[in-house]
């Protein structure tokens, strides 16, 4: 059994922080923890790893940004939440759930524990329990996010099974804040960006990204990521600087999306599109129908895309500024973790560095793509 196939038996979990600082991959011998720093500048990767016999396996792992505190669940018991400190190596506490938990978010205030039809919040200094919304739409996905800002706490969920309907809750005050529709389909997965102003959205059937404002719920942004297949989005990550918007699925194709208006382009090159002119012209006589073609017309593609060397069950994403410059990292389910400076420019990314990770990293240099035993062929598919 070559390393690939090792890794993709053992790795149950992979996933950045909310700061894109760590990754953190759950395996059936504990929890190790990567910087994502070393990850692109280092020959020798360092981490961490918590054997602790009740990680062995797990199945979601929620680190609070660069802290010791993390919280996981593991696949032997998924109805029971662990929270240890990676530093001292110690377990905190364990919480008891009556259904099995799909997703943790963690807030520097606050915990966010969802189950397939209750969010359970607790204040993170005591994880007492100060808040639960009973009887919420049944979300077997566990599709959740909340706020990383400091000074709010917002929790974004799905408001239907069967429609992409988006509720907005304050963990703060405990009082819901708006309810919007942002898909004709269930969501697949929601993100917020880092000061909690811009929510980016999919739906099940994937080929169309839309950013909308918080709580407002307008619409900002509409992408399309392809019409050939439908994908599962398993990732979204905004830049610190909230510029980019990067989504990762089940294919071979991460897509970098530019979050910038249309009036922004138009002052940057002081052209103006024969589509602003004739919407301008024809507005005051046909809105309702104007404003229709405007939404399909302005649908734009992506900014940049970076090609992974074959398809996973599951890619996660992150944009990371280093050296000063913008990377996109993308690190999969089967243990590998590709690297790509941004281009200003866009179009299709070079691959700078890549890493295998996981319990069956052999080495700990940096592996080149042409070593069958570290990386799967090159296949790069139409999307």
């Amino acid at each position: 059994m070559d390393a690939s196939e090792q890794s993709h038996e053992t790795i149950k979990f992979i996933s950045f922080t909310q700061d894109a600082k760590i990754i953190s991959t759950g395996h059936k011998d504990g929890i190790t923890f990567y910087k994502t720093s070393d990850l692109l500048e280092n020959q020798v990767i360092q981490s961490e790893t918590m054997k602790d016999s009740g990680l062995h396996n797990s199945v979601l792992i929620q680190r609070l940004h660069s802290s010791a505190l993390f919280f996981a669940v593991s696949e032997k018991d998924p109805r029971a939440l662990n929270v240890y400190n990676v530093h001292n190596k110690n377990a905190i506490t364990s919480l008891k759930f009556r259904k099995s938990i799909l997703a943790v978010r963690a807030h520097k205030d606050r915990v966010v524990v969802c189950l397939e039809d209750s969010i359970h919040i607790y204040i993170l200094n005591e994880m007492k329990l100060i808040h639960s919304i009973m009887d919420t739409p049944m979300n077997l996905r566990g599709v959740i996010d909340l706020t990383s800002n400091p000074e709010k706490a917002i929790i974004a969920y799905p408001g239907s099974p069967d429609t992409g309907s988006v509720h907005l809750f304050d963990a703060i005050n405990y009082g819901s804040m708006n309810t919007f529709v942002a898909h004709e389909g269930a969501l697949a997965c929601l993100k917020f960006n880092q000061d909690g102003l811009m929510l980016s959205t999919a739906s099940v059937k994937g080929t169309v990204i839309r950013v909308y404002s918080v709580p407002s719920g307008s619409r900002l942004f509409e992408f399309r990521r392809g019409v050939s297949r439908c994908v599962t989005i398993s990732s979204f990550c905004f830049s610190a600087d909230g510029k980019y918007l990067a989504s990762s699925s089940n294919t071979e194709t991460v897509h970098v999306f530019k979050l910038e208006k249309e009036e922004a382009k138009t002052q940057e090159t002081g052209e103006v599109s024969w589509f602003d002119t004739i919407h301008k012209t024809l507005a005051a006589y046909l809105p309702t129908q104007v404003m229709q073609v405007s939404e399909l017309v302005t649908t734009e593609r992506s900014f940049a895309t970076a090609r992974l060397p074959g398809a996973a069950k599951s890619n996660q994403v992150a944009l990371i500024i280093h050296n000063n410059h913008q990377h996109v990292m993308a690190a999969t389910s089967e243990g590998f973790v590709y690297s790509y400076r941004l281009d200003p420019e866009g179009g299709e990314l070079d691959l700078i560095k890549q890493n295998c990770i996981g319990p069956h990293a052999f080495q700990q240099t940096v592996p080149t793509i042409d070593d069958s035993m570290n990386f799967p062929p090159m296949n790069f598919r139409s999307m």
